[in-house]
């Protein structure tokens, strides 16, 4: 094995290690990334922009709790040295004075760029030309696509997703990564592209939570979450209104991880959500849709140049009135003080990810609605690999807490990944 593989399969927190005991530098690994990205990529289409020169001038100076690590950043968030174009024709040679602040934030505590990644057109639902690095036959989800293959494929440390419905957890879940969304507002989202505000939320893929721990510590002035102790969790098994889209291996994957935490001494219990839950799918449809038109009324001059797929997105709120939107909206803020009584006793929600393995063919990301549940109630929440499915691809399960607790939900997921059998 050459010794850019070996560089490129090390978790973020072995790179971290490696680099503070002179190992190898900030150098090497910038190295071995760009020539597995020049390796790799040409097969997966992950980044729709590389810059070497860029990154290796980064790795002369570094410092900070992320100095040396290599990142990748989603084509929605503003970079002042690379493009940002969204996944659009319109956007095409689009250059930002600015980064965006998460991407600033990462740069400041020493993670280097290597480049942006392919999104669906606008975040949307047009995907990317990306194809899962498990078998290029089958989507890597989306619309985070190239930052979950990129990471998965071990092209970057770690990847900046957005998350509006459900386009951090679920490209994860397809690609055998952790993916996480905090609670909304955690991140900051300055530099940006606005799909549906009352969502939209910045979100973070690595090799699992562990590294992800590390930077959203980097990123929030925080500590890095340890490992619970099962003892000490109280998890709520929460198959959802949306139980009957989830096929045998996911119900077999959700299983699976409630038996390893009970196993562990966890408490575990069934989870049984308040009635008229369900009917927030269609709440969110409403607000989803009128923000996203309003959102992209801009650049919809240039609507001829969209996708198919996206312009109908960005024709669909128009014909919402202000008062459905705001009935949505109140709805979705009485759901959100309602749900928050279904942690009275209870740490952790378990509740399955994504309906299966990822679909066949790149022509769509795949199904949001387990995720978007969540996303819409400003819950944070996280997906963990769990097991493979019948086509041999990756499967996952989801973690949720309380807004404002993502220390413990990522302390829990670190638990739930050392309970996975290897």
């Amino acid at each position: 094995m050459s010794r850019d593989v070996t560089l490129t399969g090390l978790s973020l927190r072995d790179m971290r290690q490696g680099l503070d005991r002179g190992d190898f530098s900030a150098r090497d690994l910038v190295e071995a990334h760009l020539a597995r990205i020049a390796e790799a990529d040409g097969a997966l289409g992950a980044f729709v922009h590389t810059d070497p020169g860029g990154a290796r001038q980064a790795a002369a100076s570094v410092g900070g709790p992320l100095g040396g690590i290599p990142f990748a950043i989603k084509d929605v968030l503003d970079t002042a040295d690379m493009p940002t174009e969204m996944g659009s024709k319109i956007y095409r040679g689009h250059q930002p004075r600015f980064d965006a602040g998460c991407v600033a934030l990462a740069r400041a505590a020493g993670a280097i760029a290597l480049g942006k990644t392919a999104t669906a057109e606008f975040a949307g639902t047009a995907p990317a030309a990306t194809v899962n690095p498990w078998n290029p036959a089958h989507t890597p989800g989306g619309s985070s696509s190239g930052s979950a293959a990129a990471v998965a494929a071990r092209m970057a440390a770690f990847a900046f997703g957005t998350q509006t419905g459900g386009s951090v957890l679920r490209p994860a879940a397809f690609c055998g990564i952790a993916g996480f969304k905090p609670t909304q507002g955690v991140y900051p989202i300055s530099g940006m592209l606005a799909a549906a505000h009352s969502f939209d939320t910045v979100g973070l893929f690595a090799r699992d939570t562990a590294d992800i721990a590390i930077v959203h510590a980097a990123l929030t002035n925080g500590t890095t979450a340890r490992t619970a102790q099962a003892a000490d969790l109280k998890i709520g098994l929460c198959r959802t209104h949306l139980w009957d889209t989830v096929d045998t291996p996911a119900r077999d994957a959700l299983a699976g991880a409630a038996a390893a935490l009970t196993a562990a001494g966890a408490a575990l219990s069934d989870l049984t959500l308040p009635d008229g839950f369900s009917e927030l799918t269609q709440h969110r449809a409403v607000v989803n849709a009128f923000e996203r038109h309003g959102n992209m009324a801009g650049e919809s001059v240039a609507s001829d140049r969209f996708q198919p797929k996206s312009r109908a997105v960005a024709e669909k709120g128009a014909d919402i009135t202000a008062d459905a939107y705001l009935a949505a909206r109140r709805e979705l803020d009485r759901w959100r003080v309602e749900t928050a009584s279904i942690f009275a006793g209870t740490d952790l929600i378990l509740a399955p990810v994504t309906p299966g393995e990822a679909p066949e063919g790149i022509e769509s990301t795949g199904d949001p609605r387990l995720q978007e549940i969540w996303t819409m109630l400003q819950f944070p929440s996280v997906s963990v690999p769990w097991g493979r499915g019948p086509s041999g691809l990756p499967l996952g399960v989801q973690l949720i807490a309380p807004r404002f607790d993502d220390a413990r939900l990522l302390s829990g997921a670190r638990l739930l990944e050392e309970l996975r059998a290897p």
